[in-house]
């Protein structure tokens, strides 16, 4: 008998500890699924958490799994959620428009346990595209490396764009709480009510859940760091740039439900029946690129207030935390002139525009577009986490953990966003998430022994965390918590260690600007 034949038996509880096998289902809400062995674990791809959101489900919360017939086998990934077509940054796979479906609300799980009496702690992904795009079955998403390492992993599914996140005064009407717009969100708490139920048929512990992701991903772990929705349905988050803060604070539902009437007048729709009889393709495409139309809101009960005012009250979920940023979250803009440069410091922060203007300097335009990079990276990753990890460490009493990652990956000229003879994009949005995820060779580059070993810390450390709220452990360099050290960051990259967290002038400005 084979390791994974054995291994999956177990997993099903239906043989002693010695013997186990594959071909025997593990019972889940719905029925009974079987997973494949694989490189000794075995792999459960495409389970459903909840009914598909079609006809009259879509836009409405996710609803429980209906029972099926025999035994699911769960062996491939299900589709992906509607979304925006397009190319992602710097070597991304983008989401084909074959592999999208509507009936897309599925989850995967990974996991070495030999018996579902292991216990092991359970690492929860949630995937980024900016709350329009994302998918579960990307290649720098597999769960194997890190399941390899003793954790449970799953990666949820969640309805994006405008399927996700529309708010319309007729949704609203057909609330009990008077709400739309957050459905997506829904989604994955629904997944987290599924995991905490199933999960120690595969060898989990439901109270050991941290939930984790990077971009959008990240942004949804603080939203539900904030939601009494969400309350006790996780014990730890990973924050990979991204947070419901400064420029990313959630609007109001009032102003959502406004921007849903526009989106129905501009596709003929006079109330939500016409919106539900058109066709998902017809939505998204008129949707386009409107990102900031469909992301989650102000709603007074997923989101009760923004999450500044939550932390504020010391109402958000008290858990333990690790959050950080890259060192280029942003990209350089061609377009972007030492005139324009000067315009938009005046016109968005006024009196304060020549402070950073000395913090930030230029006197071309090729300054301009390098201090432009700077100061977006600075206001979109190092502010925005740095108020999350302020907010918490004021109120919360859980420890917290901050990093700053910069390894710049090898990307060959060829997959450079701004054609090959673009500088690199350095340590960009996501570069972190290959390295975190031990999925270096999902991209044939030229990979270094520097690379990989970061790859290993990282690894070490989110799996160490996850299983003891600490990334502590033996042979990595110390992580002091925020409190022990507040202002310092931990270095991924280069020499990794604590090292002083940059750019605190800067941030004081912006504080002026957009701490609410």
């Amino acid at each position: 008998m084979t390791k994974g034949f054995a291994i999956a038996l177990m997993l099903c509880g239906f043989a002693s500890p010695a013997i186990a096998r594959i071909d025997r289902p593990v019972a889940v809400d719905g029925g009974e699924v079987v997973g494949v062995a694989a490189g000794g674990l075995v792999e459960f791809k495409g389970i459903p958490f909840a009914r598909p959101p079609v006809d009259a489900l879509r836009w409405q919360p996710p609803q429980p799994v209906e029972r099926w017939q025999g035994v699911l086998r769960a062996d491939r990934f299900a589709p992906a959620c509607p979304q925006l077509g397009g190319g992602a940054m710097a070597g991304d796979s983008a989401v084909l428009p074959e592999r999208e479906n509507e009936d897309c609300l599925y989850l995967n799980v990974w996991t070495a346990a030999d018996s579902a009496e292991e216990k092991r702690p359970v690492m929860v992904w949630i995937y980024g595209g900016g709350y329009r795009a994302g998918a579960t079955d990307l290649p720098q998403y597999d769960g194997a490396a890190l399941a390899g390492k003793g954790v449970v992993f799953v990666s949820i599914a969640y309805r994006v764009g405008v399927l996700g996140f529309l708010a319309h005064p007729g949704l609203s009407a057909e609330s009990p709480r008077h709400v739309s717009g957050n459905y997506g969100l829904q989604d994955q708490i629904a997944a987290l009510d599924w995991i905490r139920r199933n999960i120690a048929s595969f060898g989990g512990d439901p109270e050991r859940i941290t939930i984790f992701g990077q971009s959008a991903g990240s942004m949804s772990t603080s939203y539900l760091s904030a939601s009494p929705l969400a309350t006790g349905k996780f014990h730890r988050l990973i924050g990979e740039t991204g947070a419901g803060f400064g420029l990313l604070t959630p609007r109001p539902l009032a102003q959502a439900e406004a921007e849903g009437l526009n989106f129905a007048r501009k596709v003929g729709a006079e109330g939500v029946d016409d919106l539900r009889s058109l066709p998902a393709a017809t939505l998204v495409r008129a949707a386009g690129p409107a990102s900031g139309s469909f992301e989650p809101n102000r709603d007074g009960w997923l989101v009760p207030a923004t999450l500044a005012e939550i932390y504020r009250n010391g109402a958000q979920n008290d858990v333990d935390m690790l959050i950080g940023s890259n060192a280029d979250e942003a990209g350089e803009d061609p377009a972007m002139t030492l005139a324009a440069y000067r315009d938009r410091l005046q016109s968005t922060y006024g009196r304060d525009a020549e402070a950073l203007l000395r913090l930030h300097p230029a006197t071309s335009d090729a300054e301009a577009r390098a201090s432009h990079r700077q100061l977006s990276t600075i206001t979109l990753g190092d502010y925005t986490m740095y108020s999350w990890a302020r907010a918490q460490a004021r109120t919360g009493t859980a420890p917290l953990y901050v990093y700053r990652f910069i390894q710049n990956p090898p990307i060959p000229k060829s997959e450079r966003p701004g054609g090959p003879d673009a500088a690199s994009p350095g340590a960009w949005h996501g570069a972190e998430i290959a390295y975190a995820l031990g999925n270096l060779d999902s991209k044939a580059w030229p990979w270094s022994a520097a690379d990989r070993r970061l790859s290993d810390q990282m690894m070490a450390y989110w799996v160490n965390f996850a299983a003891n709220g600490t990334p502590n452990g033996p042979g990595l360099p110390h992580w002091p918590t925020y409190h022990e050290a507040p202002d310092k960051v931990m270095q991924l990259g280069g020499e990794v260690g604590a090292t002083a967290r940059l750019f605190l002038p800067t941030m004081e400005i912006l504080d002026r600007h957009l701490g609410r």
